[in-house]
Protein backbone atom coordinates (compact mmCIF):
# COMPACT_ATOMS: atom_id res chain seq x y z
CA UNK A 1 0.00 0.00 0.00
CA UNK A 2 1.04 3.62 -0.60
CA UNK A 3 1.58 5.38 2.74
CA UNK A 4 -0.68 8.28 3.60
CA UNK A 5 2.08 10.83 3.25
CA UNK A 6 3.17 9.56 -0.16
CA UNK A 7 0.41 10.26 -2.69
CA UNK A 8 -2.20 12.95 -3.19
CA UNK A 9 -4.45 12.50 -6.22
CA UNK A 10 -5.98 15.68 -7.63
CA UNK A 11 -9.00 15.46 -9.96
CA UNK A 12 -10.35 18.72 -11.40
CA UNK A 13 -13.87 18.32 -12.74
CA UNK A 14 -16.18 20.43 -14.90
CA UNK A 15 -19.53 19.07 -16.07
CA UNK A 16 -18.40 15.45 -16.46
CA UNK A 17 -20.36 13.70 -13.72
CA UNK A 18 -20.40 10.23 -15.29
CA UNK A 19 -16.70 10.34 -16.17
CA UNK A 20 -15.84 11.60 -12.70
CA UNK A 21 -17.74 8.77 -11.02
CA UNK A 22 -15.99 6.17 -13.19
CA UNK A 23 -12.61 7.76 -12.48
CA UNK A 24 -13.14 7.86 -8.73
CA UNK A 25 -14.26 4.23 -8.67
CA UNK A 26 -11.05 3.24 -10.45
CA UNK A 27 -9.00 5.22 -7.93
CA UNK A 28 -10.82 3.58 -5.04
CA UNK A 29 -10.11 0.14 -6.50
CA UNK A 30 -6.41 0.85 -7.08
CA UNK A 31 -5.30 2.92 -4.11
CA UNK A 32 -5.13 2.03 -0.44
CA UNK A 33 -6.86 3.94 2.36
CA UNK A 34 -3.50 5.59 3.14
CA UNK A 35 -3.54 7.71 -0.03
CA UNK A 36 -5.79 10.72 -0.45
CA UNK A 37 -8.01 11.90 -3.29
CA UNK A 38 -8.93 15.57 -3.70
CA UNK A 39 -11.71 16.55 -6.08
CA UNK A 40 -12.03 20.17 -7.16
CA UNK A 41 -15.36 20.91 -8.82
CA UNK A 42 -15.22 24.03 -10.98
CA UNK A 43 -18.89 25.04 -10.68
CA UNK A 44 -20.14 22.11 -12.74
CA UNK A 45 -23.79 22.48 -11.76
CA UNK A 46 -24.50 18.94 -12.99
CA UNK A 47 -24.59 17.14 -9.67
CA UNK A 48 -20.89 16.19 -9.75
CA UNK A 49 -20.18 17.67 -6.33
CA UNK A 50 -23.23 16.07 -4.74
CA UNK A 51 -22.37 12.71 -6.28
CA UNK A 52 -18.80 12.91 -5.01
CA UNK A 53 -19.93 13.82 -1.51
CA UNK A 54 -22.47 11.00 -1.37
CA UNK A 55 -20.71 8.16 -3.21
CA UNK A 56 -17.07 8.91 -2.32
CA UNK A 57 -16.98 10.28 1.24
CA UNK A 58 -13.30 9.35 1.46
CA UNK A 59 -12.47 12.05 -1.13
CA UNK A 60 -11.75 15.59 0.03
CA UNK A 61 -14.02 17.91 -1.93
CA UNK A 62 -13.53 21.54 -2.93
CA UNK A 63 -16.53 23.18 -4.63
CA UNK A 64 -15.93 26.45 -6.47
CA UNK A 65 -18.83 28.81 -7.09
CA UNK A 66 -17.34 29.71 -10.48
CA UNK A 67 -15.02 28.05 -12.98
CA UNK A 68 -11.59 29.17 -11.83
CA UNK A 69 -9.76 27.30 -14.56
CA UNK A 70 -7.61 24.19 -14.41
CA UNK A 71 -4.35 25.62 -13.04
CA UNK A 72 -6.05 27.52 -10.21
CA UNK A 73 -8.05 24.43 -9.24
CA UNK A 74 -4.90 22.31 -9.13
CA UNK A 75 -3.27 24.89 -6.85
CA UNK A 76 -6.29 24.74 -4.55
CA UNK A 77 -5.86 21.00 -4.19
CA UNK A 78 -2.12 21.31 -3.72
CA UNK A 79 -2.63 23.79 -0.88
CA UNK A 80 -4.54 21.24 1.22
CA UNK A 81 -2.71 18.10 0.07
CA UNK A 82 -0.40 16.06 2.31
CA UNK A 83 1.44 13.73 -0.06
CA UNK A 84 5.07 14.02 -1.03
CA UNK A 85 3.88 13.13 -4.53
CA UNK A 86 1.05 15.05 -6.18
CA UNK A 87 -0.79 13.31 -9.02
CA UNK A 88 -2.77 15.47 -11.46
CA UNK A 89 -5.43 13.29 -13.07
CA UNK A 90 -8.18 14.14 -15.55
CA UNK A 91 -11.69 12.92 -14.68
CA UNK A 92 -12.07 11.22 -18.10
CA UNK A 93 -9.57 8.55 -17.09
CA UNK A 94 -9.66 5.05 -15.63
CA UNK A 95 -6.69 4.09 -13.45
CA UNK A 96 -5.40 0.60 -14.15
CA UNK A 97 -4.46 -1.81 -11.32
CA UNK A 98 -0.93 -1.35 -10.02
CA UNK A 99 -0.31 1.89 -11.89
CA UNK A 100 -0.31 4.22 -8.89
CA UNK A 101 2.21 2.06 -7.04
CA UNK A 102 4.38 1.79 -10.14
CA UNK A 103 4.41 5.56 -10.70
CA UNK A 104 5.42 6.30 -7.13
CA UNK A 105 8.14 3.63 -7.22
CA UNK A 106 9.38 4.99 -10.55
CA UNK A 107 10.01 8.47 -9.14
CA UNK A 108 11.41 7.01 -5.91
CA UNK A 109 14.11 5.38 -8.02
CA UNK A 110 14.87 8.71 -9.73
CA UNK A 111 15.42 11.43 -7.11
CA UNK A 112 16.41 13.96 -9.80
CA UNK A 113 13.06 13.57 -11.58
CA UNK A 114 10.48 16.26 -10.97
CA UNK A 115 7.57 14.66 -12.80
CA UNK A 116 6.56 11.65 -14.86
CA UNK A 117 3.77 10.67 -17.19
CA UNK A 118 2.53 7.18 -17.99
CA UNK A 119 1.16 5.20 -20.90
CA UNK A 120 -2.25 6.57 -21.91
CA UNK A 121 -4.59 4.09 -23.56
CA UNK A 122 -7.49 5.22 -25.73
CA UNK A 123 -10.98 3.70 -25.81
CA UNK A 124 -9.77 1.57 -28.74
CA UNK A 125 -7.07 -0.02 -26.59
CA UNK A 126 -4.23 1.66 -28.45
CA UNK A 127 -1.47 3.75 -26.88
CA UNK A 128 -2.21 7.45 -27.27
CA UNK A 129 0.56 9.88 -28.24
CA UNK A 130 1.22 11.75 -25.00
CA UNK A 131 4.80 13.00 -25.32
CA UNK A 132 5.74 16.22 -27.08
CA UNK A 133 8.74 18.46 -27.44
CA UNK A 134 8.30 22.07 -26.39
CA UNK A 135 6.30 24.11 -28.94
CA UNK A 136 7.97 26.52 -31.35
CA UNK A 137 6.64 29.30 -33.56
CA UNK A 138 6.71 26.97 -36.56
CA UNK A 139 4.93 24.15 -34.74
CA UNK A 140 2.21 26.61 -33.67
CA UNK A 141 1.75 27.80 -37.25
CA UNK A 142 1.50 24.19 -38.36
CA UNK A 143 -0.96 23.26 -35.63
CA UNK A 144 -3.28 26.28 -35.47
CA UNK A 145 -3.36 27.80 -38.96
CA UNK A 146 -4.25 26.61 -42.45
CA UNK A 147 -0.53 26.45 -43.21
CA UNK A 148 -0.55 23.11 -41.45
CA UNK A 149 -2.76 21.68 -44.18
CA UNK A 150 -0.17 22.73 -46.73
CA UNK A 151 2.55 20.78 -44.91
CA UNK A 152 4.96 23.70 -45.10
CA UNK A 153 6.81 22.80 -41.91
CA UNK A 154 7.26 19.00 -41.96
CA UNK A 155 10.30 19.03 -39.71
CA UNK A 156 8.65 21.29 -37.13
CA UNK A 157 5.64 18.97 -37.14
CA UNK A 158 7.73 15.81 -36.71
CA UNK A 159 9.88 17.35 -34.00
CA UNK A 160 6.93 18.68 -32.01
CA UNK A 161 4.84 15.50 -32.29
CA UNK A 162 7.91 13.30 -31.73
CA UNK A 163 6.56 10.92 -34.37
CA UNK A 164 9.32 8.36 -33.86
CA UNK A 165 9.04 8.23 -30.07
CA UNK A 166 9.24 4.74 -28.60
CA UNK A 167 6.24 4.42 -26.26
CA UNK A 168 7.47 1.06 -24.97
CA UNK A 169 10.62 2.39 -23.28
CA UNK A 170 11.07 4.71 -20.25
CA UNK A 171 12.74 7.94 -21.39
CA UNK A 172 13.50 11.50 -20.37
CA UNK A 173 11.33 13.93 -22.32
CA UNK A 174 10.49 17.62 -22.62
CA UNK A 175 6.85 17.31 -21.60
CA UNK A 176 4.11 14.76 -21.01
CA UNK A 177 0.38 15.22 -21.29
CA UNK A 178 -1.27 16.63 -18.18
CA UNK A 179 -4.11 14.08 -18.25
CA UNK A 180 -2.06 11.95 -15.85
CA UNK A 181 0.98 13.74 -14.46
CA UNK A 182 2.76 12.67 -11.29
CA UNK A 183 4.86 15.44 -9.75
CA UNK A 184 7.31 15.50 -6.87
CA UNK A 185 5.87 17.89 -4.32
CA UNK A 186 9.17 19.60 -3.49
CA UNK A 187 9.81 20.13 -7.20
CA UNK A 188 6.33 21.55 -7.72
CA UNK A 189 6.83 23.94 -4.83
CA UNK A 190 10.25 24.97 -6.15
CA UNK A 191 8.70 25.70 -9.56
CA UNK A 192 6.11 27.90 -7.77
CA UNK A 193 3.14 25.67 -8.54
CA UNK A 194 0.86 26.05 -11.55
CA UNK A 195 0.75 29.38 -13.35
CA UNK A 196 -2.86 30.51 -12.97
CA UNK A 197 -2.58 32.81 -15.98
CA UNK A 198 -3.22 29.61 -17.94
CA UNK A 199 -6.97 29.18 -17.58
CA UNK A 200 -6.98 26.04 -19.70
CA UNK A 201 -4.33 24.26 -21.81
CA UNK A 202 -0.52 24.58 -21.83
CA UNK A 203 -0.33 24.79 -18.04
CA UNK A 204 1.43 21.42 -17.91
CA UNK A 205 3.74 22.42 -20.79
CA UNK A 206 4.75 25.51 -18.85
CA UNK A 207 5.17 23.49 -15.65
CA UNK A 208 7.40 20.89 -17.32
CA UNK A 209 9.53 23.66 -18.78
CA UNK A 210 9.92 25.35 -15.40
CA UNK A 211 10.71 22.06 -13.70
CA UNK A 212 13.47 21.40 -16.21
CA UNK A 213 14.77 24.95 -15.74
CA UNK A 214 14.90 24.26 -12.00
CA UNK A 215 17.16 21.27 -12.63
CA UNK A 216 14.62 18.43 -12.55
CA UNK A 217 14.10 15.86 -15.28
CA UNK A 218 10.75 14.84 -16.81
CA UNK A 219 10.08 11.18 -17.59
CA UNK A 220 7.72 8.96 -19.53
CA UNK A 221 6.99 5.62 -17.84
CA UNK A 222 5.19 2.99 -19.96
CA UNK A 223 5.01 0.47 -17.11
CA UNK A 224 2.10 2.39 -15.61
CA UNK A 225 -1.03 2.73 -17.73
CA UNK A 226 -4.24 4.71 -17.55
CA UNK A 227 -7.22 4.64 -19.90
CA UNK A 228 -7.86 8.13 -21.26
CA UNK A 229 -11.25 8.64 -22.87
CA UNK A 230 -10.52 12.26 -23.79
CA UNK A 231 -12.50 15.32 -24.86
CA UNK A 232 -15.29 15.12 -22.27
CA UNK A 233 -15.23 18.77 -21.18
CA UNK A 234 -14.16 19.95 -24.63
CA UNK A 235 -17.38 18.69 -26.20
CA UNK A 236 -19.46 20.81 -23.83
CA UNK A 237 -17.48 24.03 -24.05
CA UNK A 238 -18.47 25.05 -27.57
CA UNK A 239 -16.01 27.48 -29.12
CA UNK A 240 -14.57 28.55 -25.78
CA UNK A 241 -12.12 25.65 -25.58
CA UNK A 242 -10.42 26.69 -28.82
CA UNK A 243 -10.24 30.27 -27.59
CA UNK A 244 -8.32 29.20 -24.49
CA UNK A 245 -6.11 26.89 -26.55
CA UNK A 246 -5.01 29.74 -28.80
CA UNK A 247 -4.76 32.27 -25.99
CA UNK A 248 -2.69 29.92 -23.83
CA UNK A 249 -0.32 29.17 -26.70
CA UNK A 250 0.39 32.88 -27.12
CA UNK A 251 0.81 33.40 -23.38
CA UNK A 252 3.28 30.50 -23.29
CA UNK A 253 5.39 32.18 -25.99
CA UNK A 254 5.21 35.57 -24.26
CA UNK A 255 6.42 33.96 -21.06
CA UNK A 256 9.26 31.89 -22.49
CA UNK A 257 10.43 33.65 -25.66
CA UNK A 258 12.00 37.02 -26.44
CA UNK A 259 9.44 39.84 -26.51
CA UNK A 260 10.38 41.13 -29.95
CA UNK A 261 10.22 37.66 -31.47
CA UNK A 262 6.76 37.06 -30.01
CA UNK A 263 5.52 40.45 -31.24
CA UNK A 264 6.63 39.62 -34.79
CA UNK A 265 5.07 36.17 -34.52
CA UNK A 266 1.71 37.60 -33.41
CA UNK A 267 1.63 39.89 -36.45
CA UNK A 268 1.35 36.87 -38.71
CA UNK A 269 -0.23 34.36 -36.36
CA UNK A 270 -3.53 36.14 -35.70
CA UNK A 271 -4.33 36.93 -39.38
CA UNK A 272 -3.51 33.34 -40.32
CA UNK A 273 -5.79 32.04 -37.55
CA UNK A 274 -8.58 34.26 -38.89
CA UNK A 275 -8.08 33.01 -42.45
CA UNK A 276 -7.94 29.41 -41.33
CA UNK A 277 -11.07 29.63 -39.21
CA UNK A 278 -12.99 31.26 -42.08
CA UNK A 279 -11.94 28.47 -44.44
CA UNK A 280 -12.75 25.85 -41.81
CA UNK A 281 -16.20 27.32 -41.28
CA UNK A 282 -16.97 27.12 -44.99
CA UNK A 283 -15.66 23.56 -45.37
CA UNK A 284 -17.55 22.39 -42.28
CA UNK A 285 -20.75 23.96 -43.63
CA UNK A 286 -20.31 22.14 -46.93
CA UNK A 287 -19.72 18.84 -45.11
CA UNK A 288 -22.87 19.35 -43.02
CA UNK A 289 -24.93 20.19 -46.10
CA UNK A 290 -23.65 17.09 -47.89
CA UNK A 291 -24.48 14.93 -44.86
CA UNK A 292 -28.07 16.20 -44.95
CA UNK A 293 -28.50 15.82 -48.69
CA UNK A 294 -27.01 12.35 -49.06
CA UNK A 295 -27.88 9.25 -47.01
CA UNK A 296 -25.69 8.81 -43.94
CA UNK A 297 -26.08 7.59 -40.36
CA UNK A 298 -27.90 9.84 -37.84
CA UNK A 299 -24.84 9.65 -35.59
CA UNK A 300 -22.59 10.94 -38.36
CA UNK A 301 -25.03 13.76 -39.08
CA UNK A 302 -25.06 14.77 -35.42
CA UNK A 303 -21.25 14.78 -35.27
CA UNK A 304 -21.16 17.08 -38.29
CA UNK A 305 -23.85 19.32 -36.76
CA UNK A 306 -22.02 19.48 -33.40
CA UNK A 307 -18.79 20.44 -35.15
CA UNK A 308 -20.65 23.13 -37.10
CA UNK A 309 -22.13 24.55 -33.91
CA UNK A 310 -18.68 24.70 -32.28
CA UNK A 311 -17.23 26.41 -35.35
CA UNK A 312 -20.02 29.01 -35.42
CA UNK A 313 -19.74 29.60 -31.68
CA UNK A 314 -15.99 30.16 -31.89
CA UNK A 315 -16.15 32.32 -35.01
CA UNK A 316 -18.90 34.62 -33.75
CA UNK A 317 -18.19 34.81 -30.02
CA UNK A 318 -14.58 33.96 -29.33
CA UNK A 319 -12.51 34.65 -32.43
CA UNK A 320 -13.11 38.45 -32.18
CA UNK A 321 -12.10 38.26 -28.53
CA UNK A 322 -8.92 36.36 -29.38
CA UNK A 323 -7.96 38.80 -32.12
CA UNK A 324 -8.57 41.70 -29.72
CA UNK A 325 -6.97 40.43 -26.52
CA UNK A 326 -5.30 37.08 -27.25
Amino acid sequence: MIPKTDLSICVVSWKVKEHLERCLRSIRACSGPESETIVVDNASGDGSAEMTEKEFPEARLIVNDLNRGFAAAVNQALAISRGRYFFILNPDTIVQPGSLREMVDFLDRRPAAGAAGCRLIGPDGKTQPSVRSFPTFLSALDRFTFLGRLRLFPRARRDYLMVNFDYDRPQEVDQVMGAALLTRREALEKARRMDENFFLYFEEVDLCRRLRAAGYSIWYNPRASIVHLGGASFEQSGGEARFWLLKSQLYYFRKHCAHRSVARFEMIFKPLVLMGEACGLVSTGIELLAARLWPTSPRRKERKAARWRRKIDFFTRFLPRFLREG
